[in-house]
């Protein structure tokens, strides 16, 4: 096989992890070397990313090194979902999640494919065209070449369009909030009625990320401003207006998950670049990581062409299908009431809701398994609850009657 240039453009979780994994798989940080070459173009190296940063344990146990990274990330053992009606459900977790400030994470990640042997670059890329043998990568002042682009730099890239097309408004979340300076241990979820979406309080090791996403179609940015503000006020959190974000992460609609491209002749998307965002919870990095490392498997077995099945297989189904539960999830009804107040209503009086709350965040189970066990726990919750009312009610008349005789 010929040497290959392989050019990833975008440093983040997606990039950093196919650099990595590629060089290590070449040796090119080996004292023998290789003729190959892995180059990763980011302009910004290590930054802040508007997100929350939590990483759940799924992500820990299939990269250990995270939960190990001395004084990265600060590791939250207790959390709160409060529901639309203000009913709240504070739980020890089973397995603490580690939250990252994106800064940190992202110069973490690219030190990690620096050491396996791959050259990071300090450039944007502004445009990208096949040339005469492979691509030509337009930077700030200079044009770089190679075999095998990897776009890996967020789904608004305007390069995507070169390689396919581009999402649509409906396959976008909208996220706003602050960096609050305050101390915290606890992570808060605050979700709504009929709002496809959720407000949140991630605490990092030195601030608070507080903030709110939902789906384009379910308000406008004064209205989610309005909302977090509520959420803000009611749980004790001071407004910060000098450290404000906002973004918009990939949601993939159900028809877009159909028809979604992954890779051609020459290329191929990871992370954020090809969609893949959790549609319900707007996790990312795991799955950032994760196709990275699917992406490096294939290039490396000289297969490119077999990485959008691999990802299918691996956890796509599975993102797919949680588009097309989210929104029974977000919007659907039980009793009179949402899903979701229901689910945190009846957790407190249930071991089994507990558990599910638990899995949810580990993302330990497929959504299928998840959606069934959360229908079925609320309503053994409810039989259970309206039989306890009986006996209750019962055992009170018969100690009345023992008591007038």
């Amino acid at each position: 096989m010929s040497a290959r240039t392989i050019a990833i453009i975008g440093g983040g979780p997606a990039g950093a992890t196919t650099a990595e994994k590629l060089a290590q798989g070449w040796g090119l940080g080996s004292h023998g070397g290789s003729a190959n070459r892995v180059v990763v173009f980011e302009e910004k190296l290590g930054w802040e990313k508007p997100c929350g940063g939590g990483l759940s344990h799924k992500v820990l146990r299939k990269y250990p090194f995270l939960a190990e990274a001395a004084g990265g990330a600060k590791l939250l053992h207790d959390a709160e979902f409060i529901a639309a009606t203000g009913a709240a459900m504070r739980f020890r977790l089973r397995s603490p999640l580690a939250i990252y400030s994106r800064a940190t994470l992202n110069h973490l990640l690219l030190r990690r494919a620096e050491d396996a042997g791959a050259e990071v670059v300090a450039d944007r890329i502004v445009a990208l065209r096949r040339g005469d043998s492979g691509w030509e990568l337009d930077g700030r002042g200079r044009t770089y070449r190679a075999d095998f682009v990897v776009l890996a730099g967020g789904a608004r890239s305007r390069l995507r369009q070169v390689l396919t097309e581009d999402f649509a408004a409906r396959d976008f979340m909208l996220t706003f909030g602050y960096y609050l300076p305050v101390p915290c241990e606890l992570l808060r979820v605050r979700f709504y009625e009929k709002f496809e979406g959720y407000a949140w309080a991630f605490p990092r090791p030195d601030h608070v990320s507080v903030g709110i996403g939902a789906k384009m179609s379910e308000g406008t940015m004064p209205e989610l401003r309005a909302r977090l503000g509520m959420f803000m006020q009611k749980s004790g959190y001071p407004p910060d207006p000098e450290r404000i974000y906002s973004h918009l992460l990939p949601s993939l609609s159900v028809e877009s998950w159909g028809k979604l491209r992954l890779a051609g002749q020459g290329w191929a998307l990871a992370g954020d670049a090809g969609g893949l965002v959790d549609p319900v919870t707007g996790e990312g990095i795991y799955y950032a990581m994760r196709s990275g490392e699917l992406l490096a498997e294939t290039l490396l077995e000289d297969l490119p062409q077999a990485y959008p099945e691999r990802v299918r297989n691996d956890f796509g189904r599975s993102l797919a299908l949680g588009a097309r539960l989210g929104r029974m999830f977000y919007h659907g009804e039980f009793l009179g009431g949402g899903v979701t107040t229901r689910m945190i209503e009846f957790g407190t009086h249930s071991r089994k809701l507990l558990e599910v709350m638990q899995d949810l965040i580990e993302g330990s189970q497929s959504y299928l398994g998840l959606f069934a066990r959360l229908q079925m726990g609320m309503a053994r919750t409810l039989l259970e609850t309206g039989l306890g009312r009986v006996r209750k009610a019962l055992l009170s008349g018969i100690l009345t009657g023992v008591s007038r005789q």
